[in-house]
């Protein structure tokens, strides 16, 4: 892990982060890091203040996805409040903070664990990096004439993966999955919900693209007007 110390803010009223924080403190000991400790419960409104600045300073590109939403339950939460429901592990590079834990990082999940691991390329890119940067690259896999004119769009009920729209106008919300199942399409049509509600307007292509499906997926996408999209690497020859 790269940084000379560390913040763990949790509550320490909630048990069930017992084993968790105890894995941290022996990770910190043992890399070296100076872990400074800070009960959630006990969090002043400026300190919230100062831990909210510490993780919205960190790049984007580092920190990905910390707000709550989508069925995530990040760092802050979905009302841009320091999360103090879940443990919270800033890293520092003296004062400079420099990576924030758990996150979602280009479809990839980072627990408090993983600030102390050293993830192998594959991992650190993710499947569902990858099928968005397919998508991306490839609109036209989703329909003629789309253009990608967003990426991680908070709509307020969940963070939208893509948002395209065609030359007549019509938004089309795109969720990435590695595996689609029933509760990726009620988190679909909340988002959708979400965005209409955000920007107005009245209708909405929805979809989903996956490499599988699980449950009654195919049924509820059709009840719901969801297009479901499902890659594949079949043989050709």
């Amino acid at each position: 892990m790269k940084g000379t110390k560390a913040r763990l803010i949790y509550s320490a009223s909630k048990l069930d982060f017992k084993e968790t924080v105890e894995l941290v403190k022996r990770s910190a000991s043992t890399g070296g890091i100076d872990l400074e400790i800070v009960d959630a419960d006990r969090v002043t409104s400026d300190d919230e203040k100062r831990f909210l600045d510490d993780i919205r300073v960190i790049p984007p590109q580092i920190r990905g996805q910390v707000k709550s939403g989508g069925g995530r339950t990040l760092p802050i939460s979905g009302t841009t409040q320091l999360n103090r429901s879940i443990p919270i592990l800033i890293i520092y590079d003296g004062p400079r903070p420099i990576d924030v834990y758990p996150k979602d990082l280009m479809g990839v999940k980072y627990d408090l664990t993983s600030a102390f691991k050293s993830a192998l390329p594959s991992e650190a890119l993710g499947i569902e990096h990858n099928i968005i940067t397919i998508l991306a690259s490839k609109p036209e896999m989703l329909g003629p004439g789309l253009q990608l004119v967003h990426r991680e769009f908070e709509t307020g009920s969940g963070v939208i993966d893509m948002v395209f729209k065609s030359a007549e106008g019509l938004s089309l919300i795109v969720e990435v999955k590695e595996n689609a199942d029933q509760e990726t399409v009620g988190q679909v049509l909340k988002q959708s919900n979400g965005f209409k509600d955000m920007t107005g307007s009245a209708m909405v292509r929805k979809a989903i693209v996956a490499l599988r499906t699980s449950g009654n997926v195919r049924a509820a996408c059709k009840d719901s007007g969801i297009e479901l999209y499902l890659l594949s690497a079949d043989k050709l020859s």
